[in-house]
């Protein structure tokens, strides 16, 4: 039987899988942008709106309730399948309906105040992907987070994240138009959905007695009961998420809304490790609330929390101090988006202390608290972004998106610490959050500077390094570290090598996963 991975297992390959998730994103952002050039991204980011908007609007929310059932069950439990069958069938059956609506609601959008009637082909497609394949592969993911199996779940984004890149380029120069980012993102997530199927099994049984099946029908009720408090939070995220590419595809031209794209995508690629870190905390904090683990369930938490903020504000700093030269690689068009860039690489720090928090709202059984920081964060987006957009452009535009952001986040701060055992500055020292904001000034100004006086890709790469070595030196310098935090890593160097010494290697280099 499959064992439950730990927590810092989970996350372990969590953060590689951002890492090389994001090498990976930057290097197919920046190929696809030379290959389709400024106008098709811009095509392809209208048709995957509405996809985007499917898959926040799909849902009540019922996979975190299923996690929630996952973390006292032990893999291939029938409990696990039965389950899964019961929340499959009802996400299906709701996908269906929303991207029958999304569709509809596209056809109009297209036809009138976008403009662009050419595109209602490649998005209904697009939307047949989604509904069909991609809500599958997110289903079978649930279970997989569920039992934290990070290594699997690697695999299946590299997978993902490889094939599309590799389709994409190679249809940009038979067809090069949308629909080849189209087919691209249907082929990538078909192919990862046969790979899914592979390495479930040690997790759960491909089908279970008909008693099972009503048991996980049963619990159903409950899961989706849980789910529907936080059903609004998703929906709001979804309308914040993509209010600015709509804002912009009315207001804008279509190579304006390809540039801002790119950008946002860089930041997305970022939120990677708030996608990962969550999905392997908040099996984490059910377990140790389960438990009456108290001090375990704060430490996950503000560790968590602490670990984010400073990994992704280093990128954001480098590259921000260096946006233009970083835009100038995708060619030309894509240069006015550069002070949207330099804020939209702040978004996945705010963004994965917001999500953070909420799961463990989430995990404490308070959702419609969690509901109402999305509430916050869609007023103040929404509000900002139409009147930001037309002062200032794209700028204005990811201003919007960032101030809804850190309202959100600083509304979960308040409403979080209530629920910690220990006080969060004892866990957090304010020195600490300090010496973040000061890498973050030290790092931009670093990478600006050296960039300003080079202006070519080699001084890109030396301004995003300078960049990155003053945000780490300055960090350490004002105390960002914490003694628990070199006892960690030393803990996990001493574990790496006892497992190489085990498998007769002599470092520990040769734990490198290998693929299953």
């Amino acid at each position: 039987m499959s064992k439950r991975a730990s927590y810092r297992e989970g996350v372990g390959f969590g953060a590689l899988s951002f890492g090389a998730m994001g090498m990976l994103g930057i290097a197919s952002s920046i190929a696809i942008a030379r290959v389709y050039g400024v106008n098709v991204l811009g095509q392809f980011a209208l048709v995957m709106a509405p996809v985007n908007a499917a898959w926040f609007l799909s849902t009540v929310k019922e996979r975190p309730g299923f996690v929630a059932e996952l973390a006292s069950l032990h893999p291939r439990h029938p409990r696990v399948t039965g389950l899964f069958l019961a929340v499959f069938a009802f996400s299906f059956v709701l996908t269906l309906l929303v991207g029958s609506l999304a569709l509809v609601a596209s056809y109009f959008l297209f036809k009138g105040p976008v403009g662009h009637p050419e595109l209602i082909a490649p998005t209904a497609v697009n939307l047949a992907g989604y509904v069909f394949i991609t809500n599958t592969c997110f289903n079978y993911d649930t279970v997989l987070s569920g039992f934290r199996a990070g290594r699997q779940l690697f695999w299946l984004r590299l997978h993902q994240a490889v094939a599309f890149l590799a389709v994409a380029v190679a249809l940009g120069f038979v067809w090069g138009d949308v629909w080849g980012l189209v087919v691209a993102t249907i082929a990538s997530w078909f192919t990862t959905l046969i790979h899914r199927l592979v390495v479930i099994r040690p997790f759960m049984h491909a089908w279970v007695s008909r008693e099972e099946i009503r048991e996980g029908m049963k619990t159903l009720r409950e899961i989706i009961t849980f789910g529907l408090k936080i059903t609004p939070g998703g929906i709001f995220d979804g309308i914040s998420n993509e209010a600015g590419t709509w804002v912009l595809g009315i207001f804008s031209s279509v190579n304006t809304v390809g540039a801002y794209n790119r950008a946002w995508t860089l930041g997305r690629r970022f939120m990677e490790l708030n996608w990962r870190i969550s999905e392997m905390l908040f099996p984490t904090l059910v377990e140790r609330r389960a438990k009456g683990d108290a001090h375990g369930f704060d430490r996950a938490l503000v560790d968590s929390l602490r670990y984010s903020a400073a990994g992704m504000l280093l990128p954001a700093a480098a590259a921000g101090g260096a946006a233009y030269g970083v835009m100038s690689l995708f060619g030309p068009g894509f240069e006015g988006v550069t002070g949207a860039l330099t804020l939209i690489l702040l978004m996945p720090a705010t963004s994965t202390i917001s999500s953070l928090q909420r799961h463990a709202l989430y995990a404490v059984n308070r959702p419609v608290t969690a509901s109402a920081s999305a509430t916050i964060r869609l007023v103040v987006t929404v509000g900002l972004c139409v009147p930001l957009s037309l002062l200032v452009g794209t700028t204005g535009t990811a201003a919007a998106v960032v101030l809804g952001f850190a309202a959100d986040s600083a509304y979960m701060f308040r409403v979080t610490r209530g629920h910690l055992a220990t006080p969060l500055l004892q866990l957090w020292p304010l020195r600490s959050i300090l010496a973040i904001a000061g890498a973050y000034a030290a790092g931009f100004a670093a990478a600006r500077v050296v960039y300003d006086m080079l202006e070519t890709v080699p001084g890109l790469i030396v301004a995003l390094a300078a960049g990155s070595v003053a945000y780490a030196g300055v960090f350490a310098m004002l105390g960002g570290v914490h003694k628990r935090d070199v006892e960690r890593f030393a803990s996990l160097w001493e574990r790496a090598r006892e497992r190489a010494r085990r498998r007769g290697s002599p470092g520990p280099l040769s734990t490198e996963p290998t693929p299953p």
